[in-house]
This record gives C-alpha cells, sequence and structure tokens, in this order.
C-alpha cells in the first residue's frame, strides 16, 4: 500500500528545509486569523503605555463550595464583573484622546483553539448575572468557539478581558488586553500554597490574578483597589456564589 499523499508531501503553506544548523526547519504561512491576531497585539504593545501588578487570593473555600457544571473561572468572571461596576474606571478605556468609561462589565473570555487562534466572546453584564447564568453563557460560548459558530454578537460590546491560563497552565502570568478595552485579567493555575491564616500557616488553593492596564485611563490606585476586591470577593465568596 502506498503512503498517503500529505505524508510525502507537505501543505502548500509550510515549507520545510533539511540540514540546516538548528535542525530540520519547518516554516509556515499564518492564517488570516493568526496575521490578524498577530498585528492587533503588536499594535496594542507598540502604543499602549501599560503596568501590571499580581495579587494573590486565597480560593480553597470556593473550590469547596462550588458544585455542578460551574467552574472557579465563572466565579472569578463574576467577582470581576461586581469589582468592574464598582471601579468605574477600570471599566473603561482610552478612546480618541478621551476617558470613557460604562456601566455594564462586558468580559471578553479568551479560548485557545488548540494552538491555531484565539478569539473572544463575551460575557455579558457579568456584574449582575447570576453564578449560574454566567456559567452556562460561558460553556455556551466556548462550545460554540470550538465548533466555529461564534457569530459577531457574540464577542460584541467588551469592556475588560479575562484570560484563564487553566488548571495546566502557569502559576501566574500577564497579558496583553484586547483592542478597544483599557484592561486585562490573567488567572493564574490554582496551586496548593502554604497561607497565613490567623497565627498559623496553612496549606491553601491560591490563584494568582495579574491586572494589566492602559497607564493612561488606570492609575495603580485605580487597579490596586479593584484587585483587591476582586480577592476579597474569591477569599468571602458569599456575594459570588449568590443568585
Amino acid at each position: 500500500m502506498s503512503e498517503p499523499t500529505d505524508l510525502v508531501t507537505p501543505p502548500s503553506d509550510v515549507t520545510v528545509a533539511e540540514g540546516t544548523k538548528r535542525g530540520t526547519a519547518t516554516s509556515r504561512i499564518p492564517t488570516r486569523v493568526q496575521t490578524a491576531i498577530a498585528r492587533r497585539m503588536a499594535e496594542v504593545r507598540a502604543t499602549v503605555p501599560t503596568w501590571t501588578a499580581t495579587i494573590d487570593a486565597d480560593v480553597e473555600e470556593l473550590t469547596v463550595a462550588l458544585s455542578g457544571d460551574v467552574e472557579l473561572v465563572d466565579a472569578v468572571a463574576r467577582a470581576t464583573g461586581i469589582a468592574l461596576v464598582e471601579h468605574e474606571r477600570v471599566n473603561g478605556a482610552w478612546r480618541d484622546g478621551r476617558l470613557e468609561t460604562w456601566t455594564q462589565a462586558n468580559i471578553a473570555l479568551a479560548v485557545d483553539l488548540e494552538g491555531a487562534s484565539i478569539v473572544l466572546p463575551t460575557l455579558p453584564d457579568a456584574g449582575t448575572q447570576p453564578l449560574a447564568a454566567l456559567s452556562a453563557r460561558r460553556r455556551s460560548v466556548v462550545q460554540k468557539a470550538h465548533e466555529g459558530t461564534l457569530r459577531a454578537p457574540d464577542s460584541a460590546g467588551a469592556t475588560f478581558a479575562l484570560i484563564d491560563g487553566g488548571a495546566a497552565g502557569p502559576d501566574r502570568f500577564d497579558a496583553i488586553m484586547p483592542p478597544g478595552t483599557g484592561a486585562c485579567l490573567a488567572l493564574g493555575a490554582p496551586r496548593r500554597r502554604p497561607w497565613v491564616i490567623g497565627e498559623q500557616i496553612v496549606p491553601r488553593h491560591v490563584v494568582s490574578l495579574t491586572l494589566t492596564a492602559d497607564h493612561r485611563v488606570i492609575y495603580p490606585s485605580h487597579g490596586g483597589a479593584f484587585l483587591r476586591r476582586v480577592a476579597d470577593l474569591l477569599e468571602d465568596p458569599t456575594t459570588v456564589l449568590r443568585d
């Protein structure tokens, strides 16, 4: 039986060079979506003066309380939405030389499509949505993203972005905000770490939350208060869990 053609001849968008000093070199032409993502991220890095800050949050009680299909990222999205409504400057952006803020917290959730692309469906009105409804919306848009059935309304109106590194991802990282927003929050993987409670050091599930913010809109005083509020909501999850 002859070998399949695609194992003999590389696709037209792939170039393979043998015998280089780095071994076999494989060069691929990026897709239009990958090219657009690269261009937009480069534009943000080149044109937006950003700063970053990280805070750690004890999510032991929260992880124990979560049930059903609700995941940690859903609780973080709701806590973020509540904090955005309370901290107007963080829920804003620099537009045409003006400070623009919004009253509704619409969170763009970064979905990595197996490394081939990244899409940003929106969790609308995350500051007032019940946790179960927010979780259902998140699962729906993630499924659509992987099926390739997202439509423009699914990604409309973002005021902020949440980037989840995943349970197998890094403990902490900083991310690049999408164009049109003033900040984003990177969620590190939950890890068991030593944590001080009263006079004792005990093992707890802890996450690192890293804010990347446009300094033209959001100053460290704004961003610091916002981060502290998100951490407080996760550490005492009564408000986050309440319908």
